[in-house]
């Protein structure tokens, strides 16, 4: 489509509704099917990812994707991050946010140089000797000034590692020996950080049933004492700070919503604050941090006010017209004064 009438669609287009995501992206992701596999199609797709379809929306890219890369652009001062980092790594390309906008130009700029300088397609790796566990899989596409960063667990530090592309349509290959690797810390926290996303992604594309996919996020997460979508971090502060006859009381927190968003059009009307509970006691003892299962915990407070404290973000302007207003009248004022003394001399 040619530039000009591209423009024209996109200007003429009148944004009402909801969002319908699913729609727009199968027409993105449909190609002709006599087009030429060897050739990378670049779709990006522009949202604040305010939908609730979301598992939709990642099987139509992963039913959909082919030769396609899917690179998310999130609009506005808090978009659906899980959905579009999710989407772009099923689509295989990268999410950019644009929080304002003055970043625009500036985070667009960037997006395209990469799109336009692709290095290295279609990488694999496959090491020699040692038995590896490899992450991430499959290895996204290599773009300028980016670097390649693969995390794998080996039995044995021996042999050699040969990781294979294509630059444009020339094959590209690269050996690097695993016995000269230098040691560092945290590297296991860092595959496994990558492997419990690898079994997020087989989740949300239905390679691995939910169960598995719990059962290894929460094996890794507490082998590697990790923060995850099961797993938390929780301080037992054993400090006493009540009587210890006292109950437990739980309360609803005021949270303000994100910067341009209404609560009435988001939540609907103000729903009564729950009714506290039956009060709950703890023990008392030493601080400490310790993994454990995630699970619905009451959250103590002392008070709850009877509404929520959202951001003034409206401007003062009835008050600055006025001021205008007063102003403009003085200065006739003066105007006409000083005709009237020049007109007496």
């Amino acid at each position: 489509m040619p530039s000009g009438q591209a423009t024209s669609f996109v200007t003429a287009l009148q944004a009402e509704g909801g969002t319908e995501m699913v729609p727009a992206m199968r027409a993105a992701l449909n190609d002709p099917p006599d087009a030429d596999p060897n050739y990378v199609r670049q779709v990006v797709f522009l949202t604040d990812g305010a939908i609730g379809n979301e598992q939709q929306l990642f099987d139509t890219i992963t039913a959909m994707r082919g030769r396609s890369r899917v690179f998310m652009v999130g609009i506005g001062s808090a978009p659906n991050t899980f959905l579009m980092t999710r989407a772009a790594e099923l689509g295989r390309g990268a999410f950019t946010h644009i929080g304002s906008v003055e970043q625009v130009e500036e985070r667009m700029r960037g997006l395209f140089s990469k799109l336009e300088n692709p290095a290295v397609t279609g990488l694999a790796a496959k090491f020699s000797d040692a038995a590896a566990d490899l992450t991430p899989a499959p290895i996204p596409d290599l773009y300028r000034d980016e670097p390649l960063v693969l995390a794998a667990r080996l039995d044995k530090l021996a042999g050699s590692v040969e990781i294979k592309g294509r630059i444009g349509d020339r094959p590209w290959v690269v050996t690097l020996p695993i016995a000269n690797a230098a040691e560092g810390k945290g590297l296991s926290k860092l595959w496994a950080r990558r492997k419990i996303a690898d079994a997020e992604i087989a989740r949300t594309m239905r390679q691995a049933t939910p169960e598995d996919a719990d059962r290894t996020i929460l094996a890794l997460a507490l082998e590697h004492q990790l923060v995850t979508r099961l797993t938390s971090l929780v301080a037992v502060d054993k400090t006493p700070s009540r009587p210890a006859a006292q109950a437990l009381k739980l309360s609803e927190l005021p949270v303000n919503l994100p910067a341009g968003w209404d609560y009435v059009k988001v939540f609907g009307e103000r729903a009564q604050p729950l009714s506290p509970p039956a009060g709950r006691r703890t023990e008392a003892g030493d601080a400490r941090l310790q993994i454990a299962a995630a699970t619905r915990l009451p959250v103590v407070v002392t008070a709850m006010p009877d509404t929520v404290t959202l951001p003034k973000t409206a401007t003062d302007a009835e008050l600055k017209m006025i001021s205008g207003a007063v102003l403009l009248a003085l200065s006739l004022i003066l105007f006409l004064f000083n005709r009237r003394q020049t007109f007496a001399r």
